[in-house]
């Protein structure tokens, strides 16, 4: 009797969440119980095709002979984030929102970006000083998914005071991101900030430096609180250097000025650059905010930038012209022109892409069921 190569789509599935992706999938056992378990009928039909027999892919064990390639659609890790808020003084002063001060505006732009995405990024917080002054702890959320109540409830109870030490900020944050171990997950700071950072006494002492306090005429001096060694002066090249080492061991910030920063828009853009996250297609490398609206929007097209809708294949498909996507039950067509539907984006056919209105979908917070049929070999 002659052999015949008989064709069997495979469906492979895996629960994807939207933004950077779920955590480690479940590999296909075979047993029926895992997340990327692959069944197809074993009810086959006679061939009609020159020899291609199809299943439908409506359970049962698999058919006997069938060597099925364990092709896993999988997006990275879920991304580490922590929100690093500038907590001091001058955030307690009114805002562009009738009746909130800049605090409690921030506050609620945050909530509902929170709400958007906290299912498929994982967010901490860090406010600072930590105290009256310059001190500067740890975070106090770590970052996990789900953790809007938690980063709402420490934004809630923190009132505004104190100096703008952004970098040791910055430098604390990282160092929680690195001990986290997760090396494939990408690292990112978003600095929401509404001044000059500071803080720096003993790097840019007066009389030598730049003012960062809101009333010149009182930098470096005892009002409204006793000149330290240059607690007022702006700390504006070792904030930018230390963004430059963060960027270089793997962690990436994300700049957002909110209202009081215009007049640093040169240290910001420097700062945003640096951070290796600029704003694309903007007046300027970082995020302006300076209202509520604006500072809603400067959250998502941030948070979105950190869900690709790139999929990386286990291994290429036998048959490439033979792969079928499916987003939530729909197909998602093929596109080669790579203006809308999905295609290969590397010679080996390792990578899909989703374009257009099918990426948006997947950026959109919402989680998301996306499937694929492969084609195997029966030997």
């Amino acid at each position: 009797m002659n052999r015949r190569n008989l064709f069997v789509p495979m469906m492979v599935g895996l629960f994807l969440c939207v933004t950077v992706s779920c955590g480690p999938s479940g590999a296909r056992d075979g047993d029926g119980g895992g997340v990327n378990d692959a069944s197809v009928s074993d009810d086959v039909q006679d061939p009609t095709d020159g020899g291609h027999v199809w299943l439908d892919g409506s359970g049962g064990d698999g058919m006997v002979g069938c060597d099925p390639r364990n092709f896993v659609l999988q997006q990275a890790p879920p991304a580490e984030v922590y929100l690093v808020i500038d907590r001091s003084g001058s955030m307690s002063e009114t805002s562009a929102t009738p009746g909130l001060t800049k605090w409690e505006e921030l506050n609620v732009a945050l909530d509902t970006a929170l709400t958007q995405f906290e299912a498929v990024i994982k967010f901490g917080v860090l406010t600072y000083p930590s105290n009256n002054e310059c001190s500067t702890s740890g975070p106090q959320v770590g970052v996990a998914l789900d953790n809007r109540q938690a980063v709402l409830d420490e934004l809630t109870s923190a009132v505004p005071a104190g100096g703008t030490p952004t970098a040791a900020a910055l430098n604390n944050a990282a160092s929680s991101l690195t001990d986290l171990g997760s090396s494939e997950s990408p690292k990112i700071v978003i600095l929401a900030t509404d001044g000059g950072p500071n803080c720096n006494y003993f790097l840019d002492a007066s009389p030598a430096c730049t003012c960062a306090h809101a009333t010149a005429e009182y930098c470096c001096t005892n009002h409204p609180s006793a000149c330290l060694f240059g607690y007022t002066c702006l700390d504006d090249t070792h904030t930018v250097s230390v963004i430059g080492d963060l960027q270089s061991a793997g962690i990436e910030t994300v700049v957002i000025g909110l209202a009081g920063t215009s007049e640093y828009e040169v240290l910001l853009n420097a700062m945003a650059v640096a951070g290796g996250l600029p704003q694309v297609g903007g007046s300027t490398d970082y995020y302006p905010a300076g209202n509520q609206s604006e500072i809603i929007s400067a959250l998502q097209a941030i948070a979105v930038s950190f869900i690709s809708c790139e999929i990386q294949l286990e291994e290429p498909p036998d048959f490439p012209d033979l792969v079928h996507i499916y987003m939530d039950g729909v197909e998602v067509e093929w596109d080669g022109s790579q203006s809308g539907g999905w295609d290969y984006t590397d010679s080996s056919n390792m990578v899909i892409e989703l374009f257009g209105a099918a990426c948006d979908t997947l950026q959109d917070g919402d989680e998301h069921n996306l499937t694929a049929t492969f084609a195997c070999v029966v030997n």
